[in-house]
């Protein structure tokens, strides 16, 4: 019975993180792996991913309860690098200077790596575990078998 009630609990918990983790995975579309000439966000722009971020974070659907501690780990790292890279020291905005390639690199790297630990997270990062899922051929029958089936 105990294990029926964490079973039942674990895939509840995998089905709620598979739906906030597509929406964070769908938010994080605006750090591609790369961004063409003159497609570079400003930081106004970043101030409004900061934004987005935040809001799926503490949203309606909390879905920063449901982040694991890695997942949980580099979505603030994330959080802070572009925080950074819009404000100064004190927390004032920075003047919306295209972002150094040293920032753009960073949060690009931040983003494909939190890509990364959601689809891990989830299991989307690994083959099936289930043996039926890759049927193997069928053997062929033993040689002694053949040869009775003959006769």
């Amino acid at each position: 019975m105990r294990l029926q009630l964490e079973y039942a609990y674990d895939q509840t918990l995998r089905d709620k993180r598979l739906e906030l983790y597509q929406e964070l995975f769908h938010l994080s579309k605006c750090f591609p792996r790369y961004w063409l000439s003159g497609e570079e966000p400003t930081r106004k722009d970043l101030r409004q991913f900061h934004e987005n971020f935040h809001d799926w974070y503490f949203g309606e659907a909390a879905g920063g309860m449901f982040l694991t501690i890695a997942a949980k780990e580099l979505y603030l790292n994330m959080q802070n690098a572009i925080f950074n890279a819009v404000s100064k020291e004190d927390g004032t905005p920075k003047e919306d200077a295209p972002l150094l390639p040293a920032e753009s690199k960073a949060l690009i790297d931040m983003a494909s790596a939190l890509r990364h630990q959601l689809a891990e997270d989830i299991g989307a990062a690994n083959a099936p575990r289930l043996n039926w899922t890759r049927p193997k051929p069928t053997l062929a029958p033993a040689p002694e078998r053949q040869i009775e089936d003959r006769e």
